[in-house]
């Protein structure tokens, strides 16, 4: 008798359903998996022996046992196949009903018990849009991440005793809980109050918040840049439960457990090519801060000392929101929604501009430093602000400065109002803003891409202001923002 049992594995960054089936006869005791399995999933069958004996099961050795991964021409790694091998194996002394909509994910450890797997969420989805309704995952972290998606019944198993025990009838495992609505406060943040001065930087974080758009932050070493990008998170609206999905699916692709706020990320500008885009390990995609922030805000401090290869990589991103990567056996599309805060210093020595200290680089290196951002990838970001130093009487003065939440409060009306508008925002501009539009793109030579940016960021402000028509004053704001350079 053939033995088959439902699994899924993670191929790139999306799942794939598996049949694991198992032929356990009579025979000279023999122990083999088939189906292109890769050096992990050829260790399971240790794994499996010694889980089940160790679970109190008698483990059949005066048997040949063939285990075959369907379809067979299609390569298979990870260690999420041992519950179910394991579970085909015991099928035939324990003799219990394996329901046609049901399916199994899990690494085995020696003593039976299960460990997390990486990419729960790709392969229980791809497990879902092939009919399975129930899923047996490792209880903790993996059962809370599965139960982001709807529609499917996630039973948490701590082993394999308890997972046959169920399967028996003879002690049942209760079903994972939904979450409840997770709370978003991310305490390792800024609250903007914190930073005293520079309104002008603030305003144009809130015009970024509440449109999305990317934003360059230039301006002498210590005037605030930093501290600001780490308070732009906070003033983004809750995550959807759609969103969260998708972050925790980013995050699961890198063994990470289910998140409930939207992701900060910071890299290094030492960070290579395929830190940034993600990287292949063998047959498997390992996603990189473009994917991981997703949903969230991608830091880049000290954007001119980032390599220029991984500067211009980011112009595509930029724009479609998603990484197109090719192999030679396939391509993929990875997600990488984000809102870029940028920020650099305005020459080498970071002092030009500041009143208190005296730039001491030639203008050769003013220009060579400049030249390290290309027009393409300015051109794409459609707020650039000056940030300056704080007077320290400023400091003194002003004390109830708004906070991330009331600001946050704002965003969420904005991008409500803008939700009920038509989207064609040009048929909302009064006659003066048009004009006042056109003859600026006129001026500072922009570009299709340029002009649209400023009607878009104007259009942003108008709807901070809960405002139907995209006044001239709306258009003069936004010029305010653009790169002359």
């Amino acid at each position: 008798m053939i033995t088959q049992i439902f699994s899924a594995a993670l191929f790139g960054i999306e799942g794939k359903l598996i049949t694991v089936e198992a032929s356990v006869v009579s025979g000279l005791s023999h122990f083999t998996v088939v189906g292109l399995p890769d050096a992990r999933i050829q260790e399971a069958r240790d794994r499996v022996r010694s889980a089940i004996k160790q679970s109190g099961f008698p483990f059949p050795y005066n048997f040949r046992i063939t285990i075959n991964l369907a379809p067979s021409g299609v390569p298979k790694e990870g260690t999420g196949f041992d519950l179910p091998i394991a579970l085909a194996i015991l099928h035939k002394q324990l003799q219990f009903k394996i329901p046609e909509d049901d399916a199994f994910i899990g690494e085995l450890a020696l003593d039976g018990t299960l460990r997390p797997v990486r990419g729960i969420i790709s392969a229980a989805r791809s497990a879902y849009n092939a009919g399975k309704r129930t899923l047996f995952v490792p209880a903790g972290a993996n059962a809370e991440e599965v139960c982001l998606l709807p529609g499917i019944t996630v039973y948490p198993v701590t082993d394999l005793a308890a997972c046959a025990a169920h399967l028996c009838g003879t002690k049942m495992i209760e079903a994972q809980k939904k979450q409840q609505s997770p709370s978003t406060a991310q305490t390792d943040l800024v609250d903007i109050s914190e930073i005293h001065g520079n309104e002008f930087a603030k305003r144009a974080l809130l015009i970024a918040a509440a449109g999305k758009h990317h934003c360059l932050l230039s301006g002498p070493p210590g005037v605030g840049k930093t501290m600001l990008a780490k308070s732009f998170v906070g003033l983004l609206p809750e995550p959807s439960q759609v969103e969260l999905l998708e972050i925790s699916e980013a995050q699961s692709l890198v063994g990470r457990s289910v998140v409930n706020e939207r992701p900060f990320r910071a890299p290094h500008h030492s960070a290579k090519s395929s830190a940034m885009l993600g990287r292949w390990v063998g047959r498997q995609f390992r996603p990189g801060e473009l994917t991981l922030a997703h949903n969230g805000v991608l830091f880049l401090d000290e954007l001119p000392e980032f390599d220029r290869d991984v500067l211009e990589q980011l112009r595509q991103p930029l724009e479609s929101k998603t990484i197109n990567l090719a192999r030679a056996e396939n391509s993929i599309t990875i997600p990488a929604n984000f809102i870029l805060i940028a920020a650099q210093n305005p020459c080498p020595c970071g002092f030009t501009g500041d009143s208190r200290r005296e730039c001491r680089c030639t203008l050769q290196q003013k220009r060579l430093y400049a030249k390290k951002l290309s027009g393409p990838l300015l051109d794409r970001i459609p707020i650039h602000c000056e940030v300056n130093q704080a007077d320290e009487l400023y400091f003194r003065a002003n004390k109830n400065l708004e906070t991330t939440t009331t600001l946050r409060e704002k965003i969420v009306a904005a991008r409500r109002f803008n939700a009920n508008r038509n989207k064609d925002a040009q048929s909302y501009l009064s006659k003066e803003a048009e004009t006042l539009a056109k003859n600026a793109a006129h001026t500072l030579k922009l570009s299709a891409r340029g002009f649209m940016q400023l009607i878009s960021v104007s259009q942003t402000i108008a709807d901070l202001e809960q405002s139907e028509t995209i006044s001239a004053l709306c258009i003069s704001e936004a010029l305010q923002y653009r790169n002359t350079t």
